[in-house]
This record gives structure tokens, sequence and C-alpha cells, in this order.
């Protein structure tokens, strides 16, 4: 074969050595990709499939300078449109005015339905007039943000759509999330080759108009099908389906320098044996697969993370880190198990100590620690219809999760009169939320319409609605699922220290909203900050005692005496030794 032209050739292009050889998820594919992007710490926005947005959050996780929308803060998108599966369904949202027509909205019980938009604002819209207004604001956002967008990121996901008799496309079937079908208004399109990259060229002359050095880098979404419209076998459809994507983004990448192509499909779908990248439905990525991805995206585009200066009060989590390992330690020893626990702990270190505190007094319960107080603030997770969220911040974090999820779903498939209870504390994580990087505070200074000093409790309820919707999400659906949910503050201790004190306020304040918010959605909120001021004279008996590198005491968490008096308060108000575990 040495006198041919595969002599010349490297290891990179044989499947035995480039392929074959390489131990999927423990090493990388070398010479994947030979996109070069002149760009350090570029601003970085995506729009696409679902599995844009596990790209996203992988993105925000690692501090890229990824453009999070601010008028949908449920999904990881840089823009308010939800999950976006054909070129065209993004096209039409540059003219806005086309959009009008009367069978894009579905009008129910008096509220108004955006079904160009099934997932945004699911609750529907007061009026028609708001909902208008709405999607003029999501087309101001996409052109605002791609002005200062160096690289943007399109996932192309279907071939297959649904179009009004207008020639409107919808995302999704109308009638499937939310609306009705009739068959005389909506038909099923499915678009060709030519259509695709006709619409994909359109767009980069759209982009181009707006932002002269954009770069677009196109991915094919790894995740089949749900289901087809056609009268083929699913499995073929989607094999169509992603072969004339993956060819139109081939075609367009080796053409015109405008358009990038990085092999996220080729990474997920490449043979290999015990995978690790689908769930067992066949069909989810899963997390650990989206980081491996996104490790080649990371040698292909490097950033520098810049240091930022300690916010005011320590958000150091070295203490929550302990505790996690600590939790992921006691999860090791522990054995599979079908007891069905009728009270269950989700959140971070606080529910990890609060577990510790209920064992000693013998209430028997499921759960505890899932990740930092950083990995809910942060958004280190991905909601999921299957299993109310997936954590992304890692793999022990999804382990627990799992051992949680299970005893919750036997409560939800094996109903008896015992009645599953959840203490949680999602939401709150008031040293990441209020005195973090991105939390309230920031968000208030760089709030356009903000100015002086927090005066109104309709600032915090406005920030939880606006930047801690997808975690107050999780725990609503948990509540619509008929557990028990009952939300309980952070410690009282940031007024205690100096270098919380000044931001104590605010903290108590967050309490409220947030105490406001659950209470209009029929979920109990125990208020353990404000109860422990009235009962407890002597503070510093129960504070934490631990100081971090720097000085900075832990002025978020409580001692060992604290989390007893708290877990038995929470027994005495919610008899919480009556919740014990039976096996099923």
């Amino acid at each position: 074969m040495s006198n041919t032209p595969y002599g010349q050739q490297s290891e990179q292009h044989f499947w035995r050595t480039a392929v074959a050889n390489i131990s999927l998820g423990d090493s990388l594919f070398e010479q994947l990709s030979a996109i070069k992007l002149a760009h350090e710490n570029p601003n970085i926005a995506s729009a696409g499939s679902c599995f844009a947005q596990h790209v996203g959050n992988w993105l925000l996780e690692q501090n890229y300078a990824f453009q999070q929308s601010q008028l949908d803060t449920t999904h990881t998108s840089s823009f308010a449109f939800g999950n976006i599966y054909t070129p065209r369904c993004l096209l039409q949202w540059f003219d806005v005015e086309t959009l009008s027509g009367e069978l894009t909205i579905h009008e129910e019980k008096g509220r108004y339905f955006d079904l160009l938009r099934p997932n945004f604002q699911p609750k529907g819209f007061q009026s028609l007039k708001k909902l208008k207004k709405a999607r003029v604001k999501a087309c101001n956002e996409l052109k605002a943000t791609l002005r200062k967008t160096d690289i943007f990121i399109f996932t192309l996901g279907l071939t297959e759509s649904w179009k009004d008799k207008n020639a409107i496309f919808y995302p999704s079937c109308p009638g499937v999330i939310v609306g009705q079908f009739d068959a005389e208004n909506y038909q099923f399109y499915n678009f060709s080759y030519a259509e695709i990259k006709a619409d994909l060229e359109k767009m980069a002359k759209i982009l181009r108009q707006i932002n002269p050095e954009l770069q677009i880098l196109l991915t094919v979404s790894p995740v089949p099908l749900t289901a087809t419209a056609t009268d083929k076998h699913v499995l073929v459809a989607n094999q169509y389906s992603k072969s004339v994507l993956r060819t139109v983004a081939g075609e367009l990448a080796d053409n015109q320098n405008i358009f990038h192509y990085f092999p996220s499909y080729e990474i997920i779908t490449a043979p290999n044996a015990g995978d690790f990248r689908f769930q067992t439905n066949r069909r989810t990525v899963t997390p650990d697969a989206v980081a491996y991805v996104m490790q080649h995206f990371a040698k292909l585009l490097p950033h520098k993370v810049q240091n930022k200066a300690q916010p005011t009060g320590s958000v150091n989590e070295a203490v929550c880190d302990e505790e996690f390992l600590e939790t992921t330690k006691s999860l090791a020893d522990l054995k599979p198990s079908n007891d069905k626990y009728n009270l269950t702990l989700i959140g971070d270190s606080h529910m990890s100590k609060l577990s510790t505190a209920l064992k000693k007094m013998g209430v028997a319960h499921s759960g505890g620690m899932v990740m930092n107080g950083s990995g809910f603030a942060q958004k280190k997770f991905a909601l999921c219809p299957e299993e109310y969220f997936v954590p992304l911040e890692n793999a022990q974090s999804r382990q627990l999760w799992s051992r949680i999820y299970a005893n919750l779903k036997r409560h939800e498939t094996d109903k008896t009169t015992e009645q599953s209870i959840i203490i949680t504390n999602i939401g709150l994580q008031t040293h990441q939320t209020i005195a973090g990087e991105g939390g309230f505070h920031q968000w208030f200074q760089n709030h356009p319409n903000k100015t002086g000093t927090v005066s109104q409790l309709n600032d915090f309820i406005e920030y939880l609605n606006a930047m801690q919707k997808q975690a107050l999400s999780i725990l609503y659906r948990l509540h619509q699922a008929g557990h028990t949910v009952i939300v309980v503050s952070d410690p009282p201790f940031s007024k205690h220290f100096n270098e919380s004190k000044s931001i104590a306020p605010l903290i108590y304040a967050y309490f409220t909203a947030t105490e406001i918010i659950w209470k209009q959605h029929g979920i109990q909120f125990f208020n353990a900050a404000t109860t422990f001021d009235e009962e407890i004279k002597d503070m510093s008996a129960y504070a934490a005692n631990v100081v971090f590198e720097g000085g900075y005491y832990d002025w978020y968490h409580g001692n060992e005496r604290y989390y007893e008096w708290l877990a038995e308060k929470l027994n005495t108000v919610f008899n919480l030794k009556t919740t014990v575990n039976t096996n099923k």
C-alpha cells in the first residue's frame, strides 16, 4: 500500500489507529477538527436543538463568555425561543412582523399561548398584546446579542417540521406541547438538502449584515428523533434527517469561510463497546457524553479564566466540597435498596448536615446533598422531563440523584396512603444567589431598569423569576407530581460575621420573597432564619467556626448544634418521625 496514496496518510486517516484504538471517554480523538478560530475569550452565542442546551451548560460551567438570554433563563440559550430544530424557524424571527398570523397563537381560558415558542411562558400570557410585545422583545434581543457575538453555534436538529397554511413554521407540532392540532391548518413538512442549505446561506447573509466579523460554528445534534411523521420506520427517518443535515454542514464548512463544522455528532455516534454516551432509552445523551464532546471543543477554543475578585462575604465552598466527599463516601458503602422512604432531602451541603442530624434523631429518610450550592445557583444541571433534572456538576452528583430519584419514583408508581415529603433548599444558596458572581447584588447593579438602592420586595421576586426560574421549576414539578415539598431557608448567621453583615438584610428579604413565591404555588416554606432569631439568643453557640484562606469566616453554614436544632424544629412543625420507611 506504500505505493498508493494511502501510503502517505497519517494515523488519523485509518479507522484502526484513529478510532478503534481510542478509548472513548478516557482519551480524545486527535486532529479530529481542523477549525482555526482567531479568537481569545470570544463571546459565544448558541441556538438550535435540545443538544444546544447541553453545550450552553458546559460553556457556562467552564466560564466561557456564553451569552445567556435575559428574557428566558429557563433554558440555557442565548435567545428566548427555546429549542429551534430547523434553520427556517430561526430565520422567521429576524422579521417578527411576519409572525402575526392568528394560527400561531392558542387561546384557552383567557390565557394566550405562543405556539412558536411552546416552552416559553408555559402558563401563557395575560393578553394578546403582551404576547406580541414579548415576541418583539425576543427579536430585538436576538439582533442585539448577535452584534456582540464572535462565534455563533447553531445546532441542526431535524429536517422534519410543521407549517401552517400561511407558510409559518413551528418548532413542534401544534397540540403536542400546547394548543390544538387541526389538519386543515397545520401540515407536516420535511426539508430537503437544497432547502436546508439555502436557509443556512440566507441566515449567514443576515448575520453578516448585523455583525460582519461573526463566525458560524455548525453542529449536528446526535439526539435521535423522538418520533417521525413520515411513513418510514423512525430508525430510517432519523438516519435520513441526520444525513441531510450533516451533508449540508460539511458542504458549507468546506466551501464558505463564514461556516465551520464541529463534529459532536461523530463523537457521540462512533461505535463503542459498553457505550456510556446514551441513557437506557438509547436516545438521551448522558452528561458524561456531553463533557467528552466539550473536552474536544476546549482543545479547539481554549480560553483564559479571569481571576475574579472575592465578593462581599466569602463564597469559598471548601466546606461544601468536604461535605460532598463525605456524602459520596457514604453512598459507596450503601447497597442498592428497594426501601421506600416517605421523607426525602434534596439540596446542597445544608441538606447533608441536616441528614446527619435527622439520623441521630432516628428519622428514616432518603437523600441529602446532590450538588454544591453553586451547582444549583449557577444552573449546573439540565432540566429533564423523565427525571426532573440531571445534575452536571460531576458523576458523583448524578449517582446521588439517581438514588434519590429512584425513591421518589417508587412513590409515584406505587401510590399508597403514605405521604411523600421532600425537604429542600433548592433556590436558596444565598452565598451564591446574593453574594456570588452573577447573584442578586450584581444583577441589581447591572439591571437597566434599576437605580439606587434596593427598596422593593418586588426586586427580589423579579430576580427569582428571571434568574432562578430553572431551579424553582424543579420543585414545582415535584409538587405537581404529588409530593409534599417543604422549602427551608438558609441559616441566619450572615448577620453574625463582619464580612457578611452588609448583605444580611438582602438575604432576609430574599427569604421573604422566596416564601411569597412558594405560597402562590401551594408549596410550604419554613423560614429557619427568622424562627431561630425568635427562639435563640446566643447565636455564637450555633455558628460555624470555620475560617477560610484569607481570613473569611464560614457565615453561610451553622455548626452541628444548629442542624440538630433545625432537625428538632422541623420534626415539631411537620411531625417527621411519622415518615418511617417501608419495604416495598
